[in-house]
């Protein structure tokens, strides 16, 4: 008779990653297209993206904004002029459902800027059949994690501007009940702010917008993505808003996706190790502490985000000295206390940090 034995749950992977299965959905950060199908492979003019929808899907993206109008009595997708392009939105949705079929364990959302109404709406989703895929969030409730959409196969959540769901149609979340925004119309660097736009900054989900529309023709600058999208300058924008607002950045809303390093921004903001990125565990690699060894005060510095508290304890485990306050910069003061090697433990906005302090009379300091 064997004893003790517990039940192995092992994951496959959630939206690409293990870490993310156990994470609910508004605790995600997912890469976002503005405009996703005002694709230049489509033939689209004035294009906000270079690729359609399933290439989009097939590199990560997890986050697409489609525009939807009825033009000649059915729901067609295009960018505020019919001339510049158009597609119909059943054939979007038939995209979305071909990934979502051939990858069983990737979560995706559909924000919907809507000139239809919610039976037609309704009507599109039900002829391509991806109806039993649809979440349906009770406002309010907490969002499952990845892993229950998976297991249950409500991985396709939408949202939309248009608020007039009827009985039957839970699926069809008004946003602004669930998610707020940045601004959308930056036309320059110096527009970007995290001041929230639409929606309220109670609601779970947020939408950061990270994309600069030419002022004069309202379309997407190529060479602004390029700049943009670098991953020191999206990534530091994101992390700044998170602080800014104490809101989790859910939908990085680029243009030109392929332009810089936005995937390796959003697995950062997801605490996944990357090849430019920081994961919440690795905090430590952003905080100096000099002078090390010191006769008594010790000055600490974080180059990314900030301090939530600051503690030091001795070798036996003893708290010795703490600060509770929210700063990029602290300094110890160890003076009165005797020599030796202490520990301080940083608690930051990127996770913790410990570090050790050498305290020495004549450290020549």
């Amino acid at each position: 008779m064997v004893f003790g034995l517990v039940p192995l749950v092992i994951h496959a992977q959630c939206n690409g990653h293990e870490e993310l299965c156990d994470k609910r959905y508004n605790e995600v950060a997912y890469l976002t297209t503005h405009n996703a199908y005002n694709a230049q492979e489509e033939a689209f003019n004035l294009p906000n993206q270079t690729y359609g929808l399933t290439r989009q899907l097939e590199d990560g993206v997890r986050g697409l904004m489609l525009d939807v109008y009825a033009l000649g009595g059915v729901a067609t997708v295009y960018h505020s002029f019919s001339f510049l392009g158009t597609t119909t939105l059943a054939s979007n949705l038939t995209e979305i459902k071909d990934f979502l079929d051939a990858n069983p364990n990737e979560v995706v959302t559909i924000i919907f800027e809507s000139y239809i109404n919610a039976e037609m709406m309704d009507s599109v989703f039900t002829q391509v059949g991806l109806k039993p895929m649809l979440h349906e969030q009770t406002l309010g409730e907490p969002w499952p994690t990845l892993q229950q959409m998976i297991d249950a196969d409500r991985r396709l959540v939408v949202l939309s501007d248009e608020n007039d769901a009827e009985v039957g149609q839970e699926w069809y979340h008004y946003v602004w009940d669930f998610a707020v925004e940045t601004d959308f119309d930056n036309n320059a660097q110096s527009d970007f702010s995290c001041d929230f736009n639409r929606g309220d900054s109670i609601n779970d989900l947020f939408i950061l917008n990270h994309f600069i529309t030419d002022a004069t023709i309202g379309v997407g600058v190529p060479a602004q993505a390029d700049v943009i999208n670098q991953f020191d300058y999206f990534y530091d924008r994101a992390l700044g808003c998170k602080e800014a607002t104490a809101k989790f950045p859910n939908f990085l809303t680029v243009d030109f996706y392929e332009k810089g390093n936005v995937f390796e921004v959003a697995d950062s903001i997801n605490g996944i190790t990357n090849s430019l990125g920081v994961r919440d565990a690795d905090a430590a690699r952003y905080v100096s502490v000099w002078p090390n060894p010191s006769s008594g005060t010790f000055a600490l510095k974080l180059d990314v985000g900030h301090f939530d508290s600051v503690s030091v304890y001795n070798t036996n485990g003893a708290e010795v000295w703490t600060k509770n306050e929210r700063a990029n910069r602290a300094l110890i003061d160890l003076s009165e206390l005797p020599d030796g090697v202490y520990s301080v433990v940083a608690q930051t906005s990127l996770g913790s940090s410990v570090h050790k302090l050498v305290k020495l009379q004549y450290a020549g300091y």
